[in-house]
Formats: C-alpha cells, structure tokens, sequence
C-alpha cells in the first residue's frame, strides 16, 4: 500500500475508534447513571425511613443511636457529592454525542459514578442496626421529689393531706384546688402531698405526677416546656403554641397522670396548653394551688379546699422551731408568745419574723420587734421583702383600682376589728369608690360584690359575727405599708386614731382629708374647731365613742356623705344638720337623742336614715320625714318613738303618713305599738323590697331576729291575735312570720280564719315563742283550704301546751309541703315532733332539731319508707329523757348525712335495718361515748358501718 493510503487508512482507524470510544464511553455513562440513581434513591429512602423512627422516637423522649446518628452523617456528606454528579451527567446527556463533544471529561465523570456506586451500596448494606434509637435520658420517674419543708407530726397538716388523698382517689373530683391568702403554705402542704404519692396506693392508677410552677406571670410555652421536660418529651422552642400542644396531647393521652399546677393566678386553658380535656378522664387529674376563689371558678374546679392560718399551738411550735432555744428563756419566753401572736397565725411571717429574732437573747431586742409589729412597721428588710411584698402580689392582682382603694380603706379599722359590711359599704359610697348616682339596692349590691372579691382573693375574711369583715393582722400591716409608700405619690386622704380619749383641736394642714374614722375611742368631748377647713371631708366615722355632742363647726363639713355615730350611747344632742345638703347616709342607732336635731328636713339627697334602738326617741318634728323625698332605707326597728296619727298631728310631730309619701323608699324598719291607728295598705308593703315592722304595745325590746336581705317579716309581741284588728296587709305580705308572748288563739289555723286571711302563702319562715294558748300549729276542726303552703322553716319554741302540730283532720295536699327545717325547744307537751298525718304532706324536710321536751317519745311516727323522708339530711336531738325511737328502722335512708344525739338516755337503737342503709349517704354520728357504748344493734355489719361514722361529743360544761 502506498504512503498514501497507508495514511488514509489510519486516518480512518483513528476516527472510528475515537467515534466507537465515544459512543461506549456516552453509553457506559449513561448506564452508570442509572444504576447510581437506582441506588442513590434506595439510601434515600432508607435514610427517610430511619429518621421518621428517630422524629417518632424523639416524641417519646428518645433519640438516635451513636451508630445511627454516624451513618446518617455519611450518608449526607455522599449527598453532597453525588446530587451534583447527577446533575452533571443530566446535562451531558442533554447535549449527545457530536463530533465536538469532550470525551475525557465524560469518562472521568463515569469512573466516578462507579466508585460513588460502590460507596452507595455499602451505606445502604450497612444500615441494618440492632438498634435505631436509645433513651435519651434516664427513664421517667413517676413522682419527682420536690424540695421543702416536712409537714411530718404536725397533725393539722397531716390530715389535710389525707384528705387530699381521698378526693384524688375519688372518680368524681377531676379538678381540686387548695387556695388560701400568700404564705399560708398551700405550695408547702402540696409538696408534701407529691413526695408522699409515691408510696401512696394511688399511684396504682396513675402512671405520672407532672409539678408545674405556674407563678404570677402566666407564660403558657414555659408550662408547655416544663411538661414536656417531665414526660422527657423535646420540644421546638421555635414552634408556635399550637404545633407544641399537639406533641404534648399525643403524649399525655397515653399517660394515666396527676397534673400539680402551682401558684396559679388566672384561668389557664388547657386546651391551648395541650392538656386532654376529655369528660373521661378519671385517672387524669388536676391539682392547683392559687390565692383567689375566682381561679378556682374559671378553672371549673370541682372540690376547693380553703386552708386556713395555724392555730395557737401550732403557730408557737412553727415559731420557736425557728426562733430557736431562746424562746424558752424564761425573761424572754412571754415577748417571744407577744411577738408570734402579731403574725396571726400565718407560716409564712412566723417562720420569717422567727428567723430574724434566732438565738437573739437580749430583751431589748424582743421588745423593739414587738413594738415595730404591734404598729405594722417591718422591723427588719426580711420581713419586707420576704412577707410584705409577696403579700403584696396579691394586691397587684386585683382587677382594679377601684378595688385596691376599697382594700386599702379597711386598714384604717384597727387591728383586728369585725367592720359591719353595711357601714362598710356605706363609707365606700360616701368615699365615691361605689357609684352614688345609682338606686340604694344596687350600691349595696356593687359593695357585696366588692367585698367578695376581695374575701375570694383572700384580702378580707369573714368577721367574728354575721354581717361582718376583717383584715388578716399581717394583711391589714401590709395594707398600711402600701399606703404609707403610696403617701409620698398622693395627699393623704384618710386617718385613723386608735385608744385616744382627746383629739387635736383642729386639723391643721389637712385640708384634703376625706374620711376620718375615730371608731371606739373613748372619745367624750370635741373641740369646737375640730372640723373647721375639713371642707373635703366625706366620712366622719365616730361610731362606739363616748361624745355627749358634737361642735357647731359640723356644718362646715360641705362635702360630707356619711355621718356614722353608731352606738354613741352618750350621745344627747347634735347642731343643726341643714348644711349638710350632701348627706347620703346618717347612722344615729343606738344613741340618746330625744328630738332629731334641726334641719333634717332639708336633706334632700338622704338615702339612708338608720335610727334603731334609740330608746330615748321622743319627738320628730312634723314634714320631717316627708322632706327626705330621696330617703330609701329608714331603720327605726326597737325605737321609741310612736307613730300614732291622730296624737302625732295634734302635737306637731310626724306621722305615719309621711312615710307613705317616700315614693323611693324601699327598705323600713320600725316598732308600732298599735296598727289601729295607722293604714298598714297591702298595696304599699309590696312595694317594698324589705320590711321589718314589729307590733308591739309599750314594748321596743330590741331581743329578737335581725331581718334577712330581701326579707319581709313581721312581729308580734305581746298581741291578742284574735281581738286586734288591722293586721291583713301586713300577713297578707310578709315572708317571716314571729309570734312572740301572744294570745287569742289555740292553733295558727285560727289566725287565717278570724282575718279572713286565704292561707298565709307568703309566710316562709314561722317562729311562735312563749305563747302558751297554742295547742297545735294547725287544726283541721276550722280550715277547709291549705294553710301555710309555701313555709320553709318552722321555729317553735317554749310553747308549754302544745300537743301536737296537726291537730283533726288536716287537708292533704298543700299544707307544709315545702317545709325544709323544723327545730322544737322547750315544749314540754309534745310526745311526737312528726305524726302520720304530717308525714304525708312534708316531702322536702332536710332537717330536724329537737331540744328539751321532757315527753317527746319518737320524732316520727307510723310505718315510715324512703319514699317519704327523701330528703331528710340532719337530725339533731338534745335533752329527750323520754325519747325511745327517732322512728321505725328503715333499708335505706335516701338523703341522710349526719345524726347529732346529746342525752337521750332511753334512745338505745338508731334506725338503720340494714348496712347498705347506713353507706348510702350517711357521713357522722355525733353523740356521747356512754351513750354510744349502750346502742343496741341488729347485726354486727350495721355496728361495723356505724362505728365507722361516729364522733364522739365533749361534754358541756
């Protein structure tokens, strides 16, 4: 061949094989291409199935293994490398095989891909593992410890936490709350009630305790974070609420658990917090501590539990554990008592006021810290920081400043002084903290209001006696301090003097005083400019004092809204009170006064006029009372002065008929000593929403039932029922009836008939006392319709003839049907509170209480069933020596919880035929040991159910 061709020939050797190289290299590449991508996506897809187990297992406080958590860090480095290769190879293919094309690049491109197979391969062999996940931590503990002081032998304590334990084992009790006033140690108590759970029997049906400290400023991601940190549960703090609750309800619906929120201060809803709220939740309950009753409203709690201050005993221990040995030296041991006893009780001051005095053995330390606290100065900054402010949280939390005021303004009552709620509200209107613009019944319900939601945030408790309030000691210290901090801020608006028998003799320099309270000073005289340029002041308090009169000067008080003189029993005689034209409320009860003073008529703005027990009351000018066109509450209840109209005209003195004339009177309260002469119209009494109006000739005796609110009730006293005339308005409207030392009649049934009265239906409350013509309540010789149809509660007392309460032939229906209490005292006659017959028409009676009747034999006669005592709740006996059987014994009592029996000598059975009858509802027995020990049983099941219930009695000294 010649050069030629040979070269040809070459030539086209070479570019054959570069085209055939070409072609196999874009073919082997595409085949490795496949093959890398088949087995790319089966690693990724094994890797997207390991961490699908890993984010499951994380829900449930997991995490990934070492080894897993190695090969998922492999598998995304090759990543990296091979999605570009990929890609690379994609666009290669793109562009085909022309006779431009870069072979080298494409063949590198393919060994490669080769290589990354191989290494693909071996990742996804490799990702068999024994284990892909482990505990992330330590396994769950069903209770954690919580760190505080043991409540161990201190038996008060001791038992509310047992308490506690049965209300949670409860099914019906979901949601319990403790609540009580700051540092009283509702978080102490509950912690000891957690550490306690974990050898309790009720973590039989509870797999976890969850402890929350919720704290003032409610932050609901924080709650979030600490559940899930209990259940070992990791949360996204990135992640919104709502993503978050999920995670938690899917965890804690597989969990039976004890939810314990502390320190809660608002409603939390759960729902949001990824709490179940299912209605089937027996064994997920909830706990919580919180300062307000409110709280435990809006959390839809279904047992409150209150928990008090120490009592004296253990208030002493709690201190001196504290203080130290040096409580028992014997110089310093009755100024250690003085100093506990100022912190009333609460653990909180006593542990830290104990503190601060420990081991301190110079006496002149105690007394100094005496001296600070008995005059609400924190002696110490511990006591400031540690009891006021926390305190004082409490204060902040109040909803609004209207009520911080009304807070605040009880301090000014001393040191554990009951404040009557009426007077209280009265000095709130007048101080322009309830509005004054408004009907009488709707301030008072405004200052009831108030003062609940004060009681409920534990600011205020109840009172030594009904109707009254008062300030913790330690709260009303804090109290002050907030207003003595506050005083650098605003003028001081109020004053207070306690135990000083001389005021100044003028207030100099206070001329934006607002209210003065001297109440129970032994005050007896003022001085003549004591009230000169108080021209601001709104209450003048001076209630319990001993003035005989008060200065001409009274009149420069321009801006005064209530002039309260309760009880100033040497109170003669007041100056003209024409000036006081902004006068809402004067309180004379209880005072001297013979005239009311001049210028009462001009009054015009009066709401309230309270002049009770003024035994001394003699004249009331004529048009005084019918110039008091604002007047809606008059209390004249146990005065002297008479009403009489024809006598009152002829002397110039009011009348009745000026009260008719007050349209927006509603509340009256007063003593006549005759109806004949005065129009007690039905139409009137309906009008009004309260009355207590008390006939009683020559008699203003003040010894007898204070009205209800709302209530409308009549007295008579001394009253000869069948001759007096004039009483049908008054029967016809009132809701309480008390009849007390009256005559005329031998059965109540007589007193419908000789006043052609229907039936007595707005009689709810019957009291007769002292009458001894009566011998049964109701005769059913002289009625032929119902009597008494819609009475509740039945008062009889010292009735020496009564035999029976349904005498003859009572119709059956209608009568006593609605009668819920009865109590009988001292009715000698009466062999049977409940005869057959009455058992027939008292369906609703709850409770029974008999005390001295000398020949009371059974408390309910005849063959009885369940059926007709549904509802009886509470028998209460007391000095029967004849009583032999409350009745016939029964299967079951359907409503009965507590049976009080205090010697009964010959009562030697309590009716129950069966123990199923005594579990059903019954609660306690209360009697005497001796007593208890002569019962006579049935059986031994119902002796073992009984002794179960019983309480013995001290006995009375």
């Amino acid at each position: 061949m010649d050069p030629l061709g040979s070269v040809i020939v070459e030539t086209g050797r070479c570019i054959f094989s570069f085209f055939f190289t070409s072609i196999a290299t874009v073919i082997k590449l595409q085949h490795n291409t496949g093959r890398l991508r088949k087995e790319f996506e089966k690693l990724e897809d094994r890797k997207n199935g390991i961490e699908e187990d890993v984010r499951l297992a994380e829900t449930e406080g997991k995490c990934a293994t070492e080894q897993v958590k190695g090969w998922i860090r492999k598998v995304e480095e090759i990543e990296q490398k091979v999605q570009p290769m990929l890609e690379k190879a994609d666009r290669l293919a793109v562009q085909g095989c022309g006779p431009c094309c870069n072979i080298l690049p494409r063949y590198r491109l393919c060994r490669r891909m080769a290589k990354k197979q191989l290494e693909v391969q071996q990742l996804i062999s490799s990702c068999c593992f024994d284990n892909v996940v482990t505990d992330k931590k330590s396994p769950v503990r069903a209770v954690e410890k919580q760190q505080g002081p043991s409540l161990a032998g201190q038996r008060e304590a001791e038992e509310m936490i047992e308490k506690l334990m049965e209300l949670l084992k409860g099914d019906e009790n979901k949601r319990i709350a403790v609540w009580g006033m700051g540092g009283v140690g509702k978080t102490t108590l509950v912690r000891n009630l957690n550490n306690e759970l974990e050898s309790s029997s009720l973590m039989e049906s509870i797999d976890i305790v969850i402890w929350i400290t919720v704290s003032k400023d409610l932050d609901l991601k924080k709650v979030q974070s600490q559940i899930a940190k209990r259940l070992n549960l990791e949360l996204d703090p990135n992640e919104v609420i709502e993503e978050r609750a999920k995670m938690l309800l899917k965890r804690l619906m597989m969990k039976k658990f004890l939810l314990i929120l502390d320190d809660v201060w608002e409603h939390i809803d759960l729902d949001i917090v990824g709490v179940p709220q299912t209605d089937d939740q027996a064994n997920r309950k909830i706990l919580l501590t919180t300062r307000s009753l409110d709280v435990c409203r809006a959390m839809m709690t279904d047992e409150e539990i209150k928990l008090d201050v120490l009592k004296q005993e253990a208030a002493w221990n709690l201190f001196a554990q504290n203080a130290g040995d040096v409580v028992e030296v014997p110089s310093i041991n009755p100024l250690a008592r003085a100093v506990a006893k100022e912190c009333g009780g609460l653990p909180l001051a006593l542990k830290t006021v104990g503190k601060s005095m420990r081991n301190k053995r110079r006496i002149e330390l105690w007394k100094h810290a005496l001296h600070h606290l008995q005059h609400s100065d924190p002696h110490v900054k511990h006591i400031e920081d540690e009891v006021y402010r926390r305190l004082k949280l409490s204060y902040d939390s109040l909803p609004s400043k209207i009520l911080q005021s009304c807070f605040l303004f009880c301090s000014l009552y001393p040191e554990n002084y009951s404040i009557r709620t009426d007077e209280l509200i009265q000095s709130w209107i007048a101080d322009r903290l309830i509005n004054e613009h408004q009907p009488l019944e709707d301030c008072f319900n405004d200052g009831i209001a108030l003062i609940e939601t004060l009681k409920d945030s534990c600011l205020l408790e109840q009172g030594d006696c009904a109707g009254t309030v008062k300030l913790h000691d330690v709260v009303r210290d804090v109290a002050i301090w907030i207003s003595t901090k506050q005083g650098s801020e605003k003028p001081c608006a109020s004053i207070l003097f306690t135990n000083i028998t001389k005021p100044p003799k003028q207030f100099s320099g206070f001329s934006e005083l607002t209210v003065i309270l001297l109440v129970g000073n032994p005050i007896n005289k003022i001085h003549d400019n004591l009230f000169a340029g108080l021209r601001k002041l709104r209450v003048l308090n001076l209630s319990q004092s001993h003035i005989v009169t008060l200065p001409p000067s009274l009149s420069q008080l321009q801006e005064l809204r209530a002039l309260l003189l309760r009880d100033c029993c040497y109170l003669e005689k007041l100056p003209s009170l024409g000036a006081l034209r902004k006068l809402l409320v004067m309180d004379l009860s209880g005072t001297r006064l013979r005239e009311l003073p001049n210028g009462t008529s001009k009054l015009k703005k009066l709401q309230e006029l309270h002049l009770s027990r003024t035994h001394h009351l003699e004249t009331i000018e004529a048009y005084t009372i019918s110039g008091l066109q604002s007047l809606e509450l008059l209390d004249m209840s146990f005065s002297a002065y008479k009403w009489d109209t024809r006598c009152n005209v002829d002397y110039g003195k009011a009348s009745f008929n000026e009260i008719l004339t007050l349209d927006r009177l509603s509340i009256v309260k007063l003593r006549l000593d005759k109806v004949d002469s005065v129009t007690l119209d039905s139409a009137w009494l309906m009008k009004l929403r309260e009355f207590n109006i008390q006939i009683s000739p020559g008699s203003c005796d003040s010894n007898h039932l204070a009205t209800q609110h709302d209530e409308k009730r009549a007295i008579l006293r001394g009253v000869d029922l069948m001759g007096i005339k004039g009483l049908n308005g008054l029967l016809d409207t009132a809701s309480a009836l008390d009849l007390v030392i009256c005559g005329g009649i031998s059965a109540l049934s007589e007193l419908s008939i000789s006043h052609r009265l229907s039936s007595l239906q707005s009689v709810k409350s019957l009291s007769i006392s002292k009458c001894d013509c009566i011998t049964s309540l109701i005769s059913g010789d002289n009625i032929s319709g119902t009597i008494l149809p819609n009475l509740e509660h039945l008062s009889l007392n010292r009735l020496e003839n009564l035999g029976a309460i349904l005498g003859g032939m009572v119709p059956r229906k209608g009568c006593l049907k609605w009668l819920k209490t009865i109590e009988v005292v001292d009715c000698k006659k009466l062999r049977a509170l409940i005869s057959f017959a009455l058992l027939q028409q008292v369906k609703n009676l709850e409770q029974i209480k008999v005390k001295n009747c000398s020949k009371m034999k059974y408390i309910i006669g005849g063959q009885v069933s369940a059926k007709m005592i549904p509802k009886l709740r509470v028998i209460e006996l007391s000095d029967l020596p004849m009583l032999k059987t409350i009745c016939s014994r029964l299967p079951a009592w359907p409503a009965l919880e507590m049976i009080e029996v205090r010697n009964c000598p010959m009562l030697t059975k309590l009716p129950f035929a069966t123990s199923n009858g005594v579990a059903a509802t019954l609660k306690e027995i209360r009697g005497e040991l001796q007593w208890w020990n002569r019962l006579i049983y049935s059986n031994d099941e119902i002796k073992s159910s009984l002794q179960q219930r019983f309480q013995p009695l001290k006995p009375l000294r």
